[in-house]
């Protein structure tokens, strides 16, 4: 039984969210003109999220993105975990985070401002050392502020990379997210080969069509001539997020007039722009940007490391701030 929660703020922002994946089903934000529309991606019925193949709104674990060949080397040894995309590790496998029940912590069903949910992975989940226990925390204030929040602990050394996987779009009414405007505090980003697996190193931005330290329309150079949009069809590669500011992503509609700010404490955001998307959906329909590490880390020296010690303790935050232009 898919159980259904929603949080709401005084300014009448509601989300609601389901025990299915951690789910993300609705945000509701109101345009410049006041009305409310729901400005992520989902399904009606909930029973359609069991076939979803998108990621639809959900929590993505143990590892968000790709790993090679589903192996990386921990404390010398090589662990394999499970190949579900070709011949690579996607997503934290086929019945990763995304595909499971969490179980109710905590829930403020008298003011509905948060909700605490946990998964149990057993050792050897898709692969993955470690008996781990997961919590995310999901809370709405009244300054329009949703943050989601990650706790994970494991019995032995792992790897742990989760993120939220929603696709927004600020004017849904409109079947595409190309004419929202994009700026991403990053000056660096990791190319990718034709497996999606980054190359293993980090290039800078400038003059090329990834360069979104200022606000751009997303699909402005997407068609362009580069061969990293062409190996993706469109973005869907990770920034490298700048430290000079809290703020990571800003995205904004002129027709809605609706903006979300993104901050977080991760080193990474994953920008795609629903290039795959199909059959219920449109391509380019939604905007992810997921708040991560990088794709492929254990496997990538040069990058900051993901692994979780047994028994320390870890910690994420993101946070989505709903606003007008």
């Amino acid at each position: 039984m898919i159980k259904e929660y929603k949080l709401i703020n005084s300014n009448g922002i509601s989300i609601v969210i389901i025990s299915y994946g951690g789910i993300i089903k609705e945000i509701n934000t109101p345009s410049s003109n006041g009305k409310f529309e729901n400005i992520v991606l989902g399904y009606e019925d909930n029973s359609e999220y069991l076939n979803d193949k998108y990621y639809m709104g959900a929590i993505i674990g143990r590892y968000a993105n790709r790993i090679a060949k589903g192996s990386f080397k921990l404390n010398d040894k090589i662990i394999k975990i499970e190949k579900n995309e070709n011949n690579n590790h996607l997503h934290g496998g086929d019945n990763g985070f995304h595909k499971k029940d969490w179980g109710l912590v905590d829930y403020d069903s008298k003011n509905q401002k948060f909700l605490e949910l946990s998964l149990f992975s057993e050792d050897l989940d898709s692969g993955y050392p470690g008996n781990l226990n997961c919590n995310v925390k999901y809370s709405l204030n009244d300054n329009n502020e949703f943050k989601i929040e990650f706790f994970a602990n494991s019995d032995k050394d792992t790897i742990f990379n989760p993120t939220s996987h929603s696709y927004f779009n600020l004017n849904p009414s409109n079947n595409s997210i190309l004419n929202h405007k994009l700026k991403i505090n990053s000056d660096k980003y990791i190319p990718i080969n034709n497996e999606f697996l980054p190359v293993g190193k980090i290039e800078k931005i400038i003059n090329t069509p990834f360069d979104f330290t200022n606000s751009r329309k997303i699909g402005e150079q997407i068609n362009y001539d580069n061969k990293q949009l062409k190996i993706a069809n469109g973005y869907d590669h990770c920034y490298v997020l700048g430290k000079e500011s809290e703020i990571a992503v800003e995205i904004s509609d002129k027709k809605s007039g609706r903006k979300l700010t993104i901050s977080t404490n991760q080193p990474g955001v994953q920008l795609y722009s629903g290039n795959h998307l199909s059959e219920k959906f449109n391509q380019n329909q939604g905007l992810c940007l997921e708040t991560q590490h990088f794709p492929d880390s254990p496997n990538n020296d040069k990058f900051p490391i993901t692994k979780l010690m047994a028994k320390e303790k870890y910690y994420s935050e993101t946070t989505y701030v709903f606003d007008v232009i």
